[in-house]
């Protein structure tokens, strides 16, 4: 008999040299819907740039795929073999971009490193970088290691089963039940597009966006939504916010202009107050700003 399953869409990130270990994990991701899915009553969707990004012109391509994948989202698994991969105007490669993007928004992160033999070929610059990546990685939080492909298989299953029981995905899909509280979420989004090229040759942008937003990711009302924004450190910006109290109904976005104007590596800190039903509540937030 056919069941109602909850999708849970798994972002593959890693730079190109791990071809072997993205095919392995789509296909462990698939075996583990055959095995455990009917009874966990969930699908795991895993997303891959090469398989399932949309072509689409206006834009970085880095900003599209964060648009397609990272922030539709709800768990990214990111490796690397012995590449860091290609810089983006943003940070130092695509899969970091996607990973510091993901965590910005709160998703469930897993990052893994290989320690196979390196291959003969190993570009000395991009292991340098990699392992320079990684020592600022090791700051921010628990890093897995891999084996082999089957090595990481399995720990990314674990991971990812351990956010299915830590978000309740299962229960909620054999038991349906509403959520108790407003999820918001803040981020901040830039987008660009090509205008030509200067007398150099070198190719112009434009800012097409430059949006502070807020979504509520539950069926909660946040009603009477007040926030302040703050710099953090060095960081300033030009802020167009709301005069008045605003509600963030469920499964609903909202947006502000806000420009950053100075600072490296530039955050904010959001104190934000609203009302669920007759209940007050306040949260803060810290934002980092792309650009």
């Amino acid at each position: 008999m056919p069941q109602a399953l909850n999708g849970v869409l798994v972002l593959i990130a890693s730079p190109s040299d791990a071809a072997e270990e993205r095919a392995a994990v789509r296909g462990g991701l698939n075996d583990w819907n055959i095995t455990r899915g009917r009874r966990e009553a969930v699908a795991l969707l895993p997303w891959l740039w090469e398989r399932h990004s949309v072509a689409r012109v206006g834009g970085r391509p880095q900003s599209i795929i964060n648009a397609q994948a990272v922030d539709k989202s709800d768990v990214v698994i990111a490796f690397f073999d012995s590449r860091l991969g290609t810089a983006t105007e943003l940070d130092v490669s695509g899969t970091a971009e996607e990973i510091n993007r993901a965590v910005d928004q709160g998703k469930h992160v897993h990052v893994y490193f290989s320690e196979e033999p390196l291959p003969r070929d190993v570009d000395p610059e991009q292991l340098q970088a990699l392992n320079d990546f990684k020592a600022g990685l090791d700051e921010r939080g628990l890093m897995g290691r891999y084996s082999d492909p089957d090595d990481l298989v399995g720990q990314v299953v674990r991971a990812i089963e351990a956010d299915i029981d830590e978000s309740g995905w299962a229960v909620n899909a054999a038991r349906p039940a509403g959520p108790s509280s407003a999820d918001l979420r803040w981020r901040h989004a830039q987008d660009r597009e090509q205008q030509g090229v200067d007398k150099n040759g070198k190719t112009k942008y434009r800012t097409t966006r430059n949006d502070l937003i807020v979504s509520n990711d539950s069926d909660v009302d946040a009603t009477d939504l007040t926030f302040e924004v703050a710099g953090v450190g060095e960081t300033d910006f030009i802020f167009e916010g709301p005069q008045e109290p605003v509600t963030i109904y469920g499964r609903s976005t909202m947006a502000w202009l806000l420009i950053p104007t100075y600072g490296p590596g530039s955050t904010v800190s959001i104190s934000a107050s609203w009302t669920e039903g007759e209940t007050p509540r306040e949260r803060k937030w810290t934002v980092a700003l792309e650009g």
